[in-house]
């Protein structure tokens, strides 16, 4: 009798320890879920109004996702509906603050024709390796190629290919060059920035398409500032996130002064998607890689950090059909690459 009470003891012992670890466990999910929406909240509303969320958007995001590695096991383990909860957090939040994009368009294909135009753009400044472009070209198959910080590798078209160089900008493209403007960057020098926009006019199987390439000002160095001296150095990343906000703007303006209105930017916006910078001033357009192209798209790597910041914009009246990134071949930059449709 005595050992039966004895196990009770223990059977009831072991009941309570289990209801505690899943009290913690539970606490820890919500905590956790609750840090996700908060931080979710600072990215799509302040944005980089506050600076440290531009450490987020360039950071390594995936940092942020490791108490995830650890809490769904556990809740298999010990709370099914907590693992559940997580797993339904994680794919609700995997795009708007991971940025993992799901190919919708592809489903829900609203082209209005078989026609197609394919546009790649890519920062070549990078130290691309030698025959980077022709072989890019080679695999991609691009009915139209925007470079920035382009160099000799832009010299020579493919035979029967119309090209424009201006200012570390290039152009290659099937189609002839009805018109070409770049805007002067000398004022964005002068604020240490960057600043380069030009806009070309295309005749394509689409009709007229007006094309901007963009190369606009980057946050590093107030990111590498913030690194080195800490967070008093954040003057700088603030100067350069109100350099970056200028730019996108001054960029906007040249783009809604083409005369087409089958519009395209394309080029190192040196900004994701998430920012407020590129949603505020890059409205009415829609981000190919977004729509229609599967996984987080990294265009820029270092060894511990991916970040998407080149991107091909597609105005009214046309559909991102496909869109990919391609292989960086030793640059510091992926092309991006994607199909261009009329929309219905």
């Amino acid at each position: 009798m005595p050992t039966t009470r004895t196990g009770s003891r223990r059977r009831a012992g072991r009941g309570r320890e289990g209801a505690r670890a899943r009290f913690v466990l539970r606490l820890a999910g919500v905590v956790y879920l609750g840090a996700l929406l908060a931080l979710a909240a600072l990215v799509w509303w302040p944005s980089e109004r506050l600076w440290p969320v531009t450490l987020f958007l360039f950071g390594p995001r995936w940092v942020f996702a490791l108490p995830l590695a650890l809490l769904v096991p556990a809740g298999a383990i010990a709370d099914r509906r907590l693992a559940a909860a997580l797993v339904v957090a994680a794919a609700l939040l995997a795009e708007p603050l991971f940025g993992f994009c799901i190919p919708w368009s592809r489903v829900l294909d609203r082209s209005s024709s078989d026609a197609s135009v394919r546009v790649a753009t890519w920062n070549v400044g990078g130290g691309v390796e030698p025959g980077a472009l022709g072989l890019m070209m080679a695999l991609e198959s691009p009915d139209v190629v925007v470079l920035q910080e382009s160099g000799p590798e832009a010299i020579e078209a493919p035979p029967g290919w119309h090209r424009h160089v201006e200012g570390g900008m290039a152009l290659l493209s099937r189609f002839p060059i009805l018109d070409a403007a770049a805007r002067d960057p000398k004022d964005m020098w002068e604020l240490a920035g960057s600043g380069a926009v030009v806009r070309y006019g295309l005749d394509t199987p689409l009709g007229r398409i007006d094309l901007t390439s963009v190369h606009l000002e980057t946050p590093r160095e107030g990111l590498e500032s913030i690194l080195r001296f800490g967070p008093g150095a954040a003057s700088e990343l603030v100067a350069k996130n109100e350099q970056r906000e200028i730019e996108a703007r001054v960029a906007r303006r040249w783009v809604d002064e083409s005369p087409s209105p089958l519009r395209l930017v394309a080029g190192d916006f040196n900004t994701p998607v998430e920012s407020h910078i590129f949603r505020d001033h890059w409205s009415g357009f829609r981000d190919c890689h977004s729509a229609a192209g599967w996984g987080f798209g990294f265009t820029k790597r270092t060894r511990r950090i991916g970040t998407r910041i080149d991107h091909v914009l597609a105005g009214p009246g046309l559909a991102c059909a496909s869109a990919s990134v391609g292989d960086r071949q030793g640059g510091d930059h992926a092309p991006v690459v994607v199909e261009i449709r009329l929309r219905r």
